[in-house]
């Protein structure tokens, strides 16, 4: 069953086309099967029978006296032309029947393909063994046949007509074509049908990806109008959860600032003091946590796509960007210079450079590698730190999820961190429709893979 099912089309529209193709061939060969016994076998019957009677009466009346003028007054009237060839042998053995031609499915099948099949049982059943059928060398609307008499080689010129029906051929000609509209017309009706799946489909991979879905209006069979309506709905939903998550964050983010900010004057009006040192740096701190806050709830906005030069953007935002600060990023990217790919800058830079700040905050060495594969673009990350535990690389993920080992993706050197730096990368790669996958580095610290589909 499991191996059926792999030979089976993997698509909807295929598995539609496999049932048409399939029934339509089941029913035709029912039909020829029903026409045949029914009818045809019944024409062909009686039309050898009485070619038949005509051959048998022309070898019983050879060698009897006068019997040249009667058989071509036979000939003139039935078109049935004969000759003798006197004492010769038919040089042809007779073959044993193989196993296949005794199977029953043989015998089943073979009066459908055979044309001549109840013309030779008729010419076994009256006695005129042995016999040889040629195709006539001139003339396609005759056969030969040879049958061997004690005079010698009785040979007949047999017109087809006289022993095969053309309703057969008439019949089939029409009940191909029929088949063929019926599938046909099935076939445009249903790619209609898959169109419609097809842009719901498009949407979706849109719309998870974080682009712009277009607005679909539902049409098409009532479950596809039904299923388009559901994800119309959900999309609102989705939509509107988003939107409230973003002012509410944007508002907390908001009301935490005001106070910071009258925290900040009423300090730079103070003497300088220990104290006032210990807590600018406080402030400064939760200024970080708020930005990052800020980041989070920006994740979702509708920042749009744009074609870049990727090779390029690599190197201007981060290679030389932290060159710029006595930070030497290893460069391994292997990219095409022209080779352009849609991406949303901002998600993507800020994704960046929360990955790269980290591995910097806890390791020496940190290597950027950059390829495509698989019509994915791939980005590593790889530092020398401490790295993170298999069992805490999927929780990291999650916002707000700090661990309490000697690495933590989100403490820094002053704080405790938001555990939002990964949540915030995932999300700008997620609305790329990439993932992010964490691991071992060669450098003995973390590797962080990002596939972004190009």
């Amino acid at each position: 069953m499991q191996r059926l099912k792999k030979l089976l089309p993997r698509s909807l529209y295929g598995r539609f086309l496999l049932i048409i193709v399939s029934s339509a061939l089941v029913v035709q060969m029912v039909s020829i099967y029903v026409f045949y016994y029914t009818h045809l076998d019944v024409i062909s019957k009686h039309m050898a029978r009485s070619v038949v009677a005509e051959m048998v009466f022309v070898k019983k009346s050879v060698g009897k006296t006068g019997y040249e003028k009667l058989l071509r007054e036979l000939s003139s009237d039935t078109g049935l032309n004969f000759s003798l060839e006197e004492n010769r042998r038919l040089k042809r053995k007779k073959i044993a029947d193989s196993a296949w031609q005794k199977n029953k499915l043989y015998q089943l099948i073979n009066p459908l393909i055979d044309p001549y099949n109840r013309f030779k049982s008729e010419l076994a059943s009256h006695d005129l063994k042995p016999y040889e059928i040629y195709e006539h060398r001139d003339n396609d609307d005759l056969i030969i046949v040879k049958v061997q008499t004690k005079q010698g080689i009785l040979s007949f010129d047999v017109p087809r007509k006289k022993i095969t029906s053309s309703s057969s051929y008439v019949f089939t000609f029409w009940m191909i074509l029929t088949v063929f509209i019926t599938s046909l017309v099935s076939i445009m009706f249903f790619r209609n049908q898959i169109r419609f799946i097809r842009n719901l489909s498009e949407a979706a991979e849109k719309f998870g990806r974080g682009q712009d879905a277009p607005n679909l209006k539902p049409a098409g069979a009532e479950e596809i109008r039904s299923l388009t309506i559901s994800f119309i709905k959900m999309k609102e939903r989705v939509m509107r959860q988003i939107m409230q998550r973003t002012d509410m964050l944007s508002a907390v983010s908001h009301d935490l600032r005001t106070p910071l900010t009258r925290m900040k004057l009423q300090l730079a009006m103070m003497p300088d003091l220990t104290e006032k040192t210990e807590l600018q740096n406080d402030i400064s701190d939760m200024e970080k946590l708020v930005n990052e806050y800020l980041d989070f709830a920006r994740a979702d906005d509708k920042e749009k796509f744009h074609l870049v030069k990727i090779k390029k953007f690599l190197h201007e935002q981060f290679i030389n960007y932290y060159a710029k600060m006595n930070r030497q990023i290893g460069d391994f990217i292997d990219l095409d210079d022209n080779k352009e790919i849609l991406i949303k800058k901002l998600a993507l830079k800020r994704a960046l450079m929360n990955l790269i700040d980290n591995a910097f905050n806890y390791g020496k060495t940190v290597n950027l590698t950059a390829t495509i594969s698989d019509e994915n673009l791939i980005i590593t990350i790889n530092d020398d730190g401490p790295g993170i535990p298999a069992s805490e690389r999927n929780n990291v993920f999650k916002p707000f999820y700090r661990i309490d080992n000697s690495r933590n993706l989100d403490k820094k050197p002053t704080s405790g961190g938001s555990g939002l730096g990964l949540a915030i990368a995932l999300d700008a790669i997620t609305s790329h429709g990439g993932h992010i996958k964490l691991s071992e580095s060669p450098l003995g610290g973390l590797r962080v893979m990002i596939f972004i589909p190009v």
